[in-house]
């Protein structure tokens, strides 16, 4: 298999990523707090169990690219 070479980040664009998916993560857990609300308190609707489904997959994608910024080199 070929190996892609890894290319060296500068601090810069590190904080810009950093910070990327800092507010990438904020925006979604800000869509899924008042589908979470709505789940617990209303009638079961597929609209908010949708917004909360998303809603987790971009918290979890945001925080693999810290965890991989982190250990990239």
């Amino acid at each position: 298999m070929m190996q892609r070479a890894r290319k060296q980040r500068t601090a810069d664009e590190r904080r810009s990523i950093k910070a990327g998916a800092l507010i990438g993560i904020g925006i979604a857990v800000l869509v899924m707090v008042p589908a979470v609300y709505r789940l617990l308190a209303e009638p079961f609707r597929w609209v908010d169990a949708a917004l909360v489904a998303a809603g987790v997959g971009l918290v979890t994608v945001h925080i693999v690219r810290l965890v991989r910024l982190r250990t990239a080199p």
